[in-house]
């Protein structure tokens, strides 16, 4: 069902241990991988708000190849959420 399954994203990676070395990137993945694996996790968002998939995408994208020094946050799971909501809170 998901083979060859690709899609372009935007992330921020690094490692945690040390946030000085965390940046956002881009890259196209094929997720039958992480689907297998069972490596990928979903976020649950209000459903009551509308999150326009242009301004999601526009949002991350403006972040891309900043490093941590200027990133607003530490971790993946605020940027995800920063990127769909414009909010740093965590709705898991």
């Amino acid at each position: 069902m998901f083979e060859g399954s690709k899609v372009s994203l935007i992330f921020l990676v690094g490692n945690m241990s040390d946030a000085s070395r965390m940046t956002v990137m881009s890259d196209t993945i094929d997720v039958s991988r992480y689907l297998r694996a069972e490596q990928l996790c979903k976020y649950f968002y209000d459903v009551r708000e509308w999150y326009d998939p242009d301004g999601v995408v526009a949002r991350a994208g403006s972040l891309l190849g900043w490093t941590a020094d200027r990133l607003p946050f530490k971790n993946p799971q605020h940027f995800a959420t920063w990127s769909k909501t414009g909010s740093y809170q965590l709705h898991c």
